[in-house]
């Protein structure tokens, strides 16, 4: 698997210590969000989800409501679309 660089906003620490164990380089979205290959967002902020997708190319998932499961298998599910274009 590629180890591809994921932003995530603060407090979703749930989520960034399953996309640890998976092998995905994660980061804070204030740290890495313009080079991350996906950006996982809570969705509380219209703003931020606005600022999110100006800075990356990348994916943009919002995580409000979700467990971290879904947000991995939905993460894996867009970057191997992306691979195979």
């Amino acid at each position: 698997m590629n180890k591809y660089r994921i932003a995530i906003e603060e407090g979703l620490s749930n989520i960034e210590e399953i996309l640890r164990e998976e092998g995905y380089d994660v980061r804070e979205l204030d740290d890495g969000g313009a080079q991350a290959d996906a950006v996982i967002i809570t969705g509380m902020n219209d703003d931020l989800a606005g600022y999110a997708n100006v800075l990356t190319d990348g994916i943009v998932i919002d995580a409000s409501g979700r467990q971290p499961e879904e947000i991995l298998y939905e993460l894996e599910k867009h970057l191997r679309i992306r691979d195979e274009l």
